[in-house]
């Protein structure tokens, strides 16, 4: 039986269940799962007035074990207009991650000097319900009976089936647990735990043949998402000199919320 959450909070310790794992080792992470217990974190710090997280970075250091976690934040700029926030995430004393968010005032403007978003603004096509679920178990070879984030925590219905496959990115996704047991997620950390998946949305390079293993997240938020699906559309530059680098433009159903960026080590799989 599934868990019912990424993690649950056991004496101030973060546990993360089964849901977690990754698919590059058995005993490690997905980033999704840090990055989303990251962004909650520092949403959690008040703040002076009404806030939303507009830039949230993530640098993972290290693998993240399944072990137990813990975070510490540090409040590094404080103002009516602003707020930066920093958090680490430690396993067993040792900093496996580090993340900082920019928050800036959230206020009613007067709707007819608002103009909304120049460019594109239509989320990818056609819509969640109108594809197939992803079903990418096997194709990296046998990945067992063990639980994983990207095939069992989330749902992905890609348009082109582009993590199996050389395309551009047109993918939906949908969170099927909570991120903390017992606590209902905000739209932000919706947000932040699905940022991830932007890495592998779109390849250039086989990916039966090629790595592409991203050390770092940066997610802007124009506006924060309604509903439960995120949809992704991604596009990769992938080098010889075995760097590349993921542009992500990020959806709800109503249109466009923000972007992503991601710095991606190549390497033969």
């Amino acid at each position: 039986m599934k868990p019912a959450a990424l993690f649950e909070l056991h004496n101030d310790a973060l546990n993360p269940t089964e849901l977690t794992r990754g698919g590059w080792t058995d005993d490690a992470q997905h980033g999704s799962p840090p990055a989303g217990i990251l962004g909650r974190a520092v949403e959690m710090v008040p703040t002076a007035v009404p806030m939303q997280v507009v830039r949230f970075t993530v640098d993972l250091f290290r693998a993240v074990p399944l072990a137990p976690l813990s975070i510490s934040t540090e409040l590094v700029r404080d103002g009516r207009r602003i707020q930066v926030v920093d958090a680490s995430l430690h396993a067993g004393g040792l900093e496996v991650g580090r993340a900082r968010a920019l928050k800036v005032r959230s206020t009613d403007l007067p709707a007819e000097d608002l103009v909304g978003t120049a460019g594109d603004d239509e989320p990818p096509h056609p819509a969640p319900e109108d594809l197939e679920r992803l079903d990418w178990k096997g194709v990296f070879g046998d990945y067992g009976d063990l639980l994983r984030f990207h095939t069992d925590g989330v749902e992905i219905r890609s348009v082109e089936d582009s993590f199996v496959r050389a395309v551009p990115g047109n993918s939906w996704f949908r969170l099927e647990c909570d991120l903390l047991a017992g606590e209902e997620m905000t739209a932000f950390q919706r947000l932040a735990v699905m940022a991830d998946l932007a890495n592998g949305n779109s390849q250039a390079l086989d990916p039966l043949k090629w790595l592409f293993v991203n050390p770092d997240i940066t997610l802007y938020v124009y506006r924060l998402p309604r509903g439960e699906w995120i949809g992704m559309r991604s596009k990769v530059h992938q080098g010889a000199h075995g760097i590349g680098v993921t542009e992500t433009a990020v959806y709800d159903r109503d249109g466009r919320v923000g972007h992503i960026s991601q710095a991606q080590i190549l390497d033969l799989r």
